[in-house]
């Protein structure tokens, strides 16, 4: 993973806002000025944790890869009298090296195949980082969490603290346990009803407090089957002596038989009609009810009477059953309160009836008992004594009944159609996935176990070609290649695989080096370190190079050779082929920026371009180049304003004024760099303007701009600023550099003004 920003917080340099470069490419390239931070970046980068977790969390820049920082402080700590360090190189056996090569590109390809096979996997459960296989799987367990739990909300409410208690206010605890018994009951065909666990729930809340059996109801019937055939049938009688017509046509013997009893009293009169009574009318009437009726009407009072008897124990039974049903909470009295309600009218209405046929003894009347009504009462009373009798034995064994309660509710929540049919698509979409994780995982082990071994066998190769003197004769090739011919570097056996600095005579260099010797054979030591390892015979790890101003003290030459080198350190870090990943630059000399930074693909997407500015108050700003860098020598900054000039539109005194002392000064610092500037005729077709203009830049060509004969921005009008760059122009047409011209002004991104019908166009 390469460093994508860094952040370096120096309040002394950059203010209380920490500095930030983001969006680093491969190649990344710092410009800035002395006393701009230079050294503050880099210092900070060389301080990286040594620990790979520590890097890659590190805030400053984060990256699993070592960052080799080249400043003055490694110039310091490495240039010393023994050189630490043996480095695992050398080039004696091509085909060696060809196949260590080539298991380097296995390794790296490996690795890159391994990121891709663990960015499909994910990160995991991290629901703020959902990415990959893990990430698609938790956000589908997300879901079915979700669901599942709410749920469980639509529950009754006397279930939910004793079944799910424990699990109620953690979603992520309650999906594991609801999938966990889910596992359990998939083997289990039996169906849970809900309507009993919420009784039994009911029971395990009372507060361990049993319930008393309700009274029973032992009388069933208040009349017998007999008395209700005797009372429905119609009793017959004599009907004997003289008022038997009478009574007869007037239908009114019960009427009669009640006057019986006022005959004593009424003193010789009627008792029916208050007149003087026959003396015969009590024979009479006795003869006429002697036939039977007296019997039927003794009958009908016993029957009467014997029910009466009966209801008064059931009402006795009732109220008890009321008065327990009272003390009662949990039992549900509707039910209770109508069925009792029912008997109690069931024998009113049978005793009203008995009194009718009391009254009319010979008459028949239809009763009905009360056994049915009787009967729906004692269910009631025998089903609620049956749950009182399970209550009893719940708070009896609360301990053991609760538990087959939680087991109970979970099932009958988990076989519900909405939540089963949620767990049963998780568990589909995660197994899927999961398998497809499993086989990802195992190439990713088969594949480090194939690092494994080509690191062994790179191993063995490097041992059988790396040697510190290889090292030491790359180093000297590369001195001798720059010019330093005054020193070598020598192994020194006695150091442990170490250097040493020596003269062509032997004797030691090191107190007799030049500055600007130091720096280079330091690079060169760091440049031959970034693809060497520090161990013997150990393979060179993926690193990322940081070159802080490498050319201090050095001449033009070293200069352009240390330029060269880090163009190819650019180019080897954007292919990818060797250990080197990403390189940073850092630098305050434009020379060394334009050469260093140089590329033929202009904009390339792999490199970044930096500017550190110093504002007002002293502290560094960043500017953000892009990928192009915004860095000019004063020569293309001269011509980059001809270019504007000649773009805009707006001939104001500033631009003319100014446009004219630009081209005193890219005149006179060209042609008297280069010298030869050629005489010439008068232009021909030229105007005396024209010429004049010619003539001028022929003297600021020669001797220089600044002369007496210096007011011809004084003798051009305004809106001929045109005129006098097209003149220019045609000034180093004659002069025979128009090639340069037309370059500058194509570097100045002003192209378009060479073509047909524009300012610098060519007939």
């Amino acid at each position: 993973m390469e460093i994508a920003s860094i952040t370096v917080q120096a309040e002394y340099c950059f203010g209380k806002q920490p500095m930030q470069l983001a969006d680093l490419k491969k190649v990344n390239f710092i410009f800035a000025p002395n006393g701009a931070g230079k050294s503050t970046i880099s210092s900070m980068l060389a301080r990286q944790p040594i620990d790979a977790t520590q890097r890659v969390n590190w805030n400053v820049a984060s990256t699993d890869l070592p960052i080799r920082v080249f400043n003055e402080a490694y110039r310091s700590r490495v240039l010393t009298e023994r050189v630490n360090g043996i480095f695992t190189m050398g080039d004696t056996s091509k085909t060696i090296n060809d196949q260590i090569d080539a298991l380097k590109v296995e390794i790296r390809d490996r690795v890159s195949e391994r990121d891709e096979w663990r960015d499909e996997i994910g990160p995991g459960p991290d629901e703020n980082a959902q990415s990959g296989l893990l990430g698609e799987i938790e956000r589908y367990r997300i879901d079915a969490r979700n669901a599942v739990f709410n749920a469980h909300k639509k529950v009754e409410e006397t279930v939910l603290p004793i079944v799910f208690g424990g699990y109620r206010n953690n979603k992520d605890k309650f999906f594991a346990e609801a999938r966990k018994r889910f596992e359990e009951i998939q083997s289990s065909n039996s169906e849970v009803d809900w309507e009993p666990i919420i009784v039994r729930a009911q029971s395990l809340s009372s507060g361990k407090r049993t319930r008393a059996r309700l009274p029973e109801i032992r009388t069933t019937s208040l009349i017998s089957a007999t008395d209700v055939a005797e009372v429905g049938s119609k009793s017959s009688h004599g009907q004997g002596g003289r008022l038997t017509e009478l009574i007869q046509h007037l239908q009114n013997e019960d009427w009669v038989s009640k006057g019986r009893e006022y005959v004593d009293e009424a003193r010789g009169k009627c008792p029916f009609c208050q007149t003087q009574a026959p003396a015969d009318l009590e024979r009479d009437l006795a003869q006429y009810f002697a036939g039977g009726f007296d019997a039927a009407l003794q009958g009908s009072i016993k029957i009467e009477n014997t029910v009466k008897v009966v209801a008064a124990r059931l009402e006795n039974e009732i109220s008890a059953l009321e008065v327990a049903l009272s003390k009662d909470e949990a039992t549900e009295n509707k039910d209770f309160d109508s069925a009792i309600s029912r008997l109690r009218e069931a024998s009113k209405l049978l005793l009203s009836e008995l009194r009718e046929r009391s009254a009319h003894p010979t008459q028949p009347i239809a009763v009905s008992d009360v056994n049915d009504v009787v009967s729906e009462l004692v269910q009631l009373v025998d089903a609620e004594n049956e749950e009182i009798e399970q209550h009893n034995q719940i708070v009896e064994n609360a301990d053991v009944e609760r538990g087959k309660l939680v087991k109970d509710g979970w099932e009958a929540f988990l076989s519900g159609t909405a939540v089963g049919i949620e767990l049963k698509r998780f568990n589909g979409v995660e197994a899927r996935k999961q398998g497809r994780i499993a086989e990802l995982r195992t190439n990713i082990e088969v594949s480090e176990r194939a690092d494994e071994e080509a690191k062994q066998r790179i191993d063995v190769l490097q041992k059988s070609i790396s040697n510190t003197s290889e090292v030491a004769e790359k180093i000297n090739k590369l001195l001798k290649a720059m010019g330093f011919h005054r020193f070598t570097l020598s192994s020194a056996g006695e150091s442990n695989g170490g250097y040493r600095l020596v003269r062509e005579d032997g004797t030691a260099a090191f107190e007799s080096l030049s500055e600007g010797e130091k720096s280079f054979i330091c690079f060169a030591y760091f440049w031959e370190s970034l693809f060497g390892s520090e161990v013997a015979s150990g393979v060179p790890e993926d690193v990322v190079a940081v070159i802080d101003d490498p050319i201090s003290s050095l001449d033009s030459d070293a200069l352009f050779m240390i330029a060269a080198y880090i163009r190819e350190a650019a180019n080897l870090a954007i292919k990818g082929t060797t250990n080197l990943r990403q390189l940073i630059v850092l630098t305050h000399n434009t020379q060394f920026h334009h050469e260093a930074a140089y590329s033929a693909d202009r904009k390339s997407k792999h490199r970044h371009y930096f500017r550190l500015v110093k504002d007002l108050n002293g502290l560094t700003t960043v500017r953000d180049d892009g990928d192009t860098s915004k860095i000019r020598g004063s020569y293309p900054l001269l011509w980059h304003s001809v270019v504007e000039a000649a773009q805009t539109e707006d001939e104001s005194d500033l631009v003319r004024v100014g446009v004219f002392n630009i081209v005193r000064r890219i005149l006179e610092g060209y042609f008297k760099t280069i010298g030869n500037v050629k005489d010439f005729d008068r232009p021909s077709n030229a105007s005396p303007l024209e010429e004049r203009m010619v003539s001028q830049f022929h003297v600021w060509a020669n001797s220089g701009s600044h002369t007496i004969a210096d007011d011809i921005d004084q003798t051009i009008d305004v809106g001929r600023t045109k005129d006098f760059l097209r003149m220019f122009k045609h000034y180093f047409d004659i002069q025979g550099h128009g090639a340069h011209f037309d370059m500058m002004v194509v570097a100045s991104d002003g192209a378009g003004l060479l073509e047909a019908d524009q300012l610098f166009a060519r007939s």
